[in-house]
């Protein structure tokens, strides 16, 4: 086989085994399923997969119904890497052993869709944000209880969920993608949504960004040693920045008429050669302060919005998803600055103990057997924490336990 052959034989084996190793990862799953073998035509424009499963019926349906769905990203990783016009088509085969052929893909599709396991199945599809909320974004969907699996340079990643489809979306497209019904939700900035002039359901509002569990800002900067002053100083002048619309709106509302461009990028490098001003995001302002800017105003602050299209929202099952999945954002994002802390107090210093515990809500109070006094549990600011144990065993306070919290539902 070819050096080139074999590469492809490598890739293929690479992101199929990812695939099988990520269903593995789901305890509702027990599964035994190995890559067999791969064979690539000479032309590289299709590959024959052959995947061995022990288990039964249903257990193989499972892991060919992800390796479907992961087909297309599979498929884009093969031409990425090595450059190719055309992505090589692959076809999956049940290898058993014995046969010498196997069952076609697209046959085992047949068969689960005459059982209904597939054929009924509604989907949500899911638009994950691509780029800076990338991460932060799969970070809060784990702790909501999803896994999320995105492999390189693909666009579409893998959840733990059969009733969802998921695949990657640049914030700023998301609200026009939504709108349209392409996906029925999606996650993104308030910024955007505005930006876009999108006309979708805002479902939950939740506060966090790349770095921190805050709001972002747009901010309108200039060099340092400009002599802007103020956005009234902007009469006539030219700014630069990827908010246009907003950025056009802000200077209406401000009675300004200035020139807006867009930017494609590297705006904070424009001014002051280029344009007299930027509008751009900040989470901390450190970025701002580098490239020796100064902020003069805000034109709009702006968090992460779990947004959904109005058809689907009408959807009796779509709702209920959607509604299911804000649910647990919103309690994930809220439990990222909290603990638990458990402990035990005698009698008599109950009272004084409760003074000086603050909580989220009134702490939960159970009496220990033998009247030997109670088991307090409580879940409070993480940032306090370490003022309070102190003062806890103080008080009398003993078996203190601080546990980190994945959700917490109000």
């Amino acid at each position: 086989m070819t050096r080139r052959l074999e590469k492809v034989k490598g890739l293929i084996e690479q992101e199929i085994s990812k695939v099988i190793l990520y269903k593995l990862q789901d305890p509702r799953i027990n599964l035994a399923a190995t890559l067999t073998r791969v064979e690539p035509s000479p032309d590289l424009r299709m590959a024959k997969v052959f995947v061995s499963i022990k288990g039964d019926e249903s257990t193989q349906k499972d892991i060919l119904y992800a390796l479907r769905h992961a087909k297309g990203y599979i498929q884009s990783e093969i031409a990425s890497h090595l450059q190719l016009k055309n992505t090589p088509s692959l076809t999956f085969y049940l290898d058993e052993g014995k046969r010498k052929g196997g069952y076609v893909l697209e046959l085992i599709e047949k068969a689960i869709k005459e059982d209904n396991v597939e054929g009924n199945m509604k989907k949500l599809s899911f638009g994950l944000p691509k780029g800076s909320l990338q991460e932060s974004t799969i970070g809060m969907m784990k702790n909501a209880g999803y896994k999320v699996y995105v492999s390189s340079r693909s666009y579409y990643p893998s959840i733990d969920d059969d009733e969802m489809s998921v695949r990657l979306i640049r914030p700023q497209d998301m609200a026009r993608y939504v709108e349209k019904g392409i996906i029925d939700v999606g996650l993104t900035g308030q910024d955007w949504v505005e930006e876009a002039g999108a006309d979708v359901m805002c479902v939950e509002k939740l506060v966090y960004a790349k770095q921190q569990l805050t709001k972002v800002r747009w901010v309108l900067a200039v060099p340092e040693d400009s002599s802007i002053e103020s956005v009234d100083d902007l009469q006539g002048k030219r700014i630069s920045t990827e908010l246009v619309n907003v950025t056009k709106k802000y200077l209406e509302e401000k009675g300004i008429d200035a020139e807006v461009e867009f930017s494609h990028g590297a705006t904070e490098a424009k001014a002051p050669d280029l344009v007299d001003a930027i509008v751009e995001l900040t989470e901390t302002g450190s970025s701002l302060r580098a490239n020796k800017l100064r902020i003069i105003d805000t034109v709009i602050e702006s968090a992460t919005v779990f947004i959904a299209n109005h058809k689907s929202w009408e959807d009796p099952w779509k709702k209920k998803k959607i509604e299911n999945l804000a649910i647990l954002f919103h309690g994930a994002i809220i439990a990222r600055d909290k603990v638990g802390l458990k402990m035990n107090i005698s009698n008599e210093g109950l009272n004084t103990l409760l003074e000086k515990l603050p909580a989220l809500r009134t702490p939960t109070i159970s009496p220990l057997s033998g009247n030997a006094g109670y088991a307090i549990e409580t879940v409070l600011d993480e940032s306090v924490v370490r003022n309070i144990i102190p003062e806890l065993k103080r008080v009398g306070a003993e078996g203190i336990i601080e546990y980190p919290l994945n959700k917490v539902i109000l």
